[in-house]
């Protein structure tokens, strides 16, 4: 009986099935000037650490490609036995929170609809 209502237990217990499953991640390509979001899987990607107890992934995300800009992201995490991110590492961009990206594609936004509200003139002054 004990086996049973541990069992039922943990079936009750569960929130949604997935929602802690994915590590969101936002960086800053230096390169292309570009914000990207990536996620990390931390049921199939994540590693022993050597060092300590805890987990290490290493993951390299893409830009988009607009602009003809591709560059890569490279991000190294280290995250404790509850996989809570303890320090990271990122090469060939900057680490960026949530609030930050979003920031970041607002900025971005604002700038393409200036450009083609520059050409959009341009374009009537050849005319």
């Amino acid at each position: 009986m004990n086996l049973f209502a541990r069992l039922l237990a943990a079936l009750r217990s569960k929130g949604a099935p997935g929602a802690d499953r994915y590590l969101p991640v936002y960086v800053f390509s230096h390169r292309c000037q570009e914000p990207i979001k990536g996620q990390i899987d931390l049921l199939n990607e994540l590693s022993l650490a050597e060092e300590e107890s805890g987990y290490y992934v290493r993951k390299v995300f893409h830009t988009s490609g607009r602009n003809r800009c591709f560059a890569q992201v490279e991000v190294q995490l280290w995250l404790d036995d509850k996989k809570q991110v303890t320090r990271y590492e990122v090469q060939g961009g900057r680490w960026l929170t949530a609030e930050e990206y979003a920031a970041e594609l607002e900025r971005q936004t604002q700038a393409e609809s200036a450009s083609e509200t520059d050409d959009a003139s341009e374009t009537d002054d050849k005319r």
